[in-house]
């Protein structure tokens, strides 16, 4: 296989791939959405401790899986503007023709940052009716509070996946991003 021929299929994989993540974004934010409201129902229809306990670990789940998405996107993009687009001559390729208009850019941020957001909202409001729901069902304060303390773990080990997500997308907070890398720093 020649060197533009394996460019060729490189970059065409790679864009397969980042619309292939885009597809299964959208349908884990229906399944999602679709998840909450089923469990939200039967939760309410057939009260226990574990219905109630188990929706903000779906909602957990559903975000690491929607910034896994995300970041799949992100690596492969930035995969195809540093290795891939140099060595295409005389062409102005996608990757860095948004780089350079970054109000482009700006709405996938923006649809990321809102939607994590929103989980995050749904995930504080789940877990407090939770932990109200426990406490009126007159389970031990051991029970309460060991729930919330795992709740709280759970959400800032997201919190912390969230960041560092947003901060290797941001190339102010990620200088390396704009420096072509060397094969031996490719492979450490």
């Amino acid at each position: 296989m020649s060197t533009d021929e394996f460019l060729k299929h490189q970059y065409l994989t790679l864009r397969a791939e980042i619309s292939e993540s885009k597809s299964r974004i959208f349908w884990l934010v229906i399944i999602g959405v679709a998840l909450v409201l089923i469990s939200g129902y039967l939760a309410a229809e057939h009260p226990s401790a574990f219905a109630n306990a188990a929706i903000p670990f779906l909602l957990l789940g559903l975000m690491m899986s929607f910034i896994a998405e995300d970041n799949n996107i992100s690596r492969a993009g930035r995969y195809l503007r540093e290795q891939v687009e140099p060595k295409i001559k005389d062409l102005n390729c996608w990757e860095h023709w948004l780089e350079r208009h970054v109000e482009f850019r700006e709405v996938d941020h923006a649809f990321v940052i809102g939607f994590s957001v929103l989980f995050f909202c749904f995930f504080a409001i789940s877990t407090s009716l939770t932990l109200v729901y426990l406490d009126r069902q007159m389970y031990s304060m051991v029970v309460v509070g060991s729930a919330g303390v795992a709740y709280v773990l759970a959400a800032f080990c997201v919190l912390v996946v969230f960041v560092r997500h947003l901060r290797a997308g941001n190339p102010k907070q990620n200088p390396s991003t704009d420096l072509p890398q060397s094969s031996e720093a490719l492979a450490s």
